[in-house]
């Protein structure tokens, strides 16, 4: 059950690994991600649904908002009409509850929560919370305790899985630290213009220690030597080290990428490619869509066993262990419904469903299976939050295509005026040069420090009598060095 984590700082994305198999990737977005908090204007409201669009970005999507997560003015009775809350224009400190997706935008709170390693700090809820993996009465009860000392007035605080045994004064401390970044979002939200981003979780390192650091991790690496630094000081910052056993920290040195060195490229090439390919010769197709994903299983060359039942329960079986696999990896959410080869047998389909929900139950979005349908349909929900793989990787995809055609289209532009402009215009007489020259090549020996070799190509020296346009000299020179 060890696992270790490997980050690599500088492309900001992180893969926790156990038994050489990637289980999961964390990534974080350069635009819209859970828990950024803005300072948003509000453009629309839509009466009917009881929900609003807010600007919280000039040059990305707007947010949407529904009445039910307005608490921004603390109301103590329930609020049935939006326009009793907000109104057109009106400022608000809003935080990114699920991610935009490829034709919507984000979805936003005003009821803002900030998160520590043992506590979650809520400013607009006066309330006191405890997880509810805390199963111990005493623990919960010392813990409502602890958090009647030492709330905050008029502010809410939620107890994690992780305050579990945890030492009055480690609370305290998290607490003050939570207050602090409280305070900063405040000063910052004053001082700023909507719409403008107020805070931001851009840290992988802070993200990990405080989402994804726990007893079964045996190491961590990472490529970065300021990232090491930052590690350290975040594990001693939260006494970490005092409560589990210290894991072994890594500075990856190779001159090979940290992300190729531990397959994590491969395996992102892989999540993206909709046939998967099983050991046994069965095969997986799975599509994503915007409202939902469908997943196809095919037995292809299986068919070891003399037994046609046999066969298919148990390539039933292993297209479920690996759905639950690609789940998780890709990170697919919402509806999702698979199409396992069909049986008959009714005893079958109840060991397919125990050992599908079994093997779901690793998955800390919690999916839910609701239920077989009549056509052998398997409908699950998966809850969701962030982007998907598909989506964060697909977007960037694009965003390089277009860059790469509008670079294309700048480069043919330039050589077609070049072309054109084979008459000079001098800057200094004001005159037609129409004249055809005849230049001596010179030869140079050029020196690639990069790729370490040396080339010979032809130059021909410049002289104050002759005007060459200086973009057609260096279109030669770079021809020549490539």
């Amino acid at each position: 059950m060890m696992k270790k984590i490997v980050i690599s700082r500088a492309n900001n994305i992180a893969a926790i690994v156990q038994h050489n198999k990637i289980q999961e990737f964390i990534i974080i977005n350069k635009t819209y991600q859970v828990n950024d908090i803005y300072l948003g204007k509000i453009q629309k409201i839509f009466t009917s649904i009881n929900a609003a669009f807010i600007s919280i970005n000039k040059h990305a999507k707007s947010g949407f908002i529904h009445v039910n997560d307005i608490k921004y003015n603390r109301q103590s009775h329930p609020i049935h009409n939006i326009l009793e809350s907000i109104t057109i224009n009106q400022i608000l400190l809003v935080q990114i509850l699920k991610e935009p997706t490829q034709n919507k935008g984000p979805r936003l709170t005003t009821n803002i929560h900030l998160a520590g390693q043992y506590l979650i700090l809520m400013p607009y809820n006066n309330t006191i919370c405890i997880a509810n993996n805390i199963y111990d009465e005493n623990e919960r009860s010392y813990l409502r305790a602890i958090g009647t000392l030492i709330k905050p007035t008029m502010m809410g605080i939620l107890f994690k899985e992780s305050s579990n045994g945890i030492e009055d004064e480690k609370l305290i401390e998290d607490l003050k630290i939570l207050k602090r970044q409280w305070c900063f979002i405040l000063k910052a939200a004053i001082s700023q213009k909507s719409p403008s981003l107020i805070y931001k979780d851009g840290d992988i390192i802070q993200k990990i220690v405080r989402e994804f650091h726990e007893k079964h991790i045996a190491k961590i690496i990472l490529d970065s030597k300021e990232g090491l630094k930052k590690l350290n000081f975040y594990l001693r910052r939260n006494k970490q080290i005092n409560r589990f056993n210290i894991p072994s920290i890594q500075l990856y040195t190779k001159q090979e990428c940290i992300l190729n060195k531990f397959n994590i490229n491969q395996t992102i090439e892989q999540s993206l490619k909709t046939k998967i390919e099983l050991i046994t010769g069965a095969y997986i197709f799975i599509e994503s869509y915007e409202a939902l994903t469908i997943i196809d299983v095919n037995s292809g060359s299986f068919n070891k066993s003399n037994n046609m039942k046999e066969t298919i329960l148990k390539t039933n079986c292993l297209a479920a262990s690996e759905i639950a696999y690609q789940l998780k990896i890709r990170n697919i959410n919402g509806v999702i419904i698979v199409d396992f080869i069909d049986m008959k047998n009714y005893k079958d389909q109840l060991k397919l469903l125990e050992h599908f929900n079994k093997v779901l139950k690793t998955d800390h979005a919690r999916p839910n299976i609701i239920q077989l349908s009549e056509l052998g349909l398997v409908e699950l929900t998966r809850r969701r939050r962030e982007k998907s793989l598909f989506e964060i990787f697909n977007n960037e995809i694009k965003l390089k295509l277009s860059n790469r055609m509008l670079l294309k289209a700048k480069h043919e532009i330039h050589t077609k005026n070049i072309a054109k402009n084979l008459r000079i215009n001098s800057i200094f007489f004001q005159k037609e040069f129409n004249q055809n020259l005849t230049i001596q090549l010179k030869n140079c020996t050029l020196i690639n420090y990069k790729h370490s070799f040396l080339k010979k190509i032809k130059l021909f020296p410049l002289q104050s009598s002759i005007i060459v346009p200086i973009c057609l000299y260096y279109s030669m020179l770079e021809k020549a060095i490539e």
